[in-house]
């Protein structure tokens, strides 16, 4: 797999490969807490292995992971969701009850460092640029789609942003922060760096506000009175079988639109 890395290969086998197929996979997640069971690297991780897994499916080449990541501070209606304090000044996953901090940056910061990266796809010749984010927060996906517009519109190259997860039937990303599904991607993916003993034993409750860890139901504004993880989404029920399950499923929808992405290129090269 380590074949599909561009740092790996030299000129002549780049070359070959942008030839093939003209795709840059860019892998971006910051260092971030995920609660004392997980690493900090969750999701630069799970974007750097579903680069790798689309790029067998599509072709083309990984770039190295950008191991960089932005976030906003918390509103007030969210601090209340999460059971935190609705006039504290908290960003991202940075909770009070935090033992480490996380490795945000600004956004002027992220966007001038992936705006540079694209660039430098793009000067190597590659025509379509996947830009995979394992951190799904609002204002870095936002970054991301108003420098793929900026791309596009230009027409200096094709830009598409795409996430390591799947959708329910109704459009739901039921992906929580440092709950079942990345705790589970994670037993998969690095099992060596998974510690659940390292949460209380079920069935003791599992406070948003003690652990930094969140389900998808309170990111949506539905917490339970309590302000605990909703039982269904609580990582102390994963298990390595429903992470190898959510990686395939979500490798076969980015592939999916790559291969679309590319048909429309070559179509567009045709008329041309």
């Amino acid at each position: 797999m380590y074949l599909r890395l561009i740092a790996y290969r030299r000129p002549v086998q780049s070359l070959d490969e942008m030839q093939r197929c003209p795709v840059a996979f860019l892998p971006v997640g910051p260092l971030e807490w995920h609660g004392p069971h997980l690493p900090l690297g969750v999701d630069p991780l799970n974007a750097e292995n579903a680069a790798l897994l689309a790029s067998e499916q599509t072709g083309g080449l990984v770039f190295p992971t950008l191991y960089w990541g932005t976030e906003r501070e918390r509103s007030s209606e969210m601090l209340d969701w999460l059971g935190l304090d609705r006039t504290s000044y908290i960003v991202g996953m940075d909770f009070p009850a935090n033992s480490l901090p996380s490795l945000y940056c600004s956004e002027e910061i992220f966007s001038l460092v992936v705006r540079e990266q694209i660039n430098q796809a793009a000067r190597l010749g590659f025509r379509l640029i996947v830009v995979i984010s394992g951190h799904a927060a609002t204002n870095q996906i936002d970054v991301l789609e108003r420098l793929a517009a900026e791309f596009n519109g230009r027409k200096l190259v094709r830009v598409i942003i795409a996430l390591p997860f799947v959708t329910n039937s109704q459009g739901v990303m039921e992906v929580g922060h440092a709950s079942r599904i990345e705790t589970a991607v994670m037993q998969a993916l690095h099992p060596q760096a998974v510690r659940l003993e390292n949460l209380p034993p079920l069935p003791k409750p599992l406070r948003n506000a003690d652990w930094a860890v969140v389900d998808f139901q309170t990111f949506l504004g539905n917490p339970t009175p309590e302000r605990t993880i909703h039982a269904n989404d609580d990582p102390r029920l994963a298990d390595a079988e429903q992470g190898y399950k959510t990686i395939q499923r979500a490798v076969e929808q980015i592939a999916r639109r790559v291969k679309h992405e590319l048909d429309m290129i070559s179509n567009s090269s045709r008329i041309e």
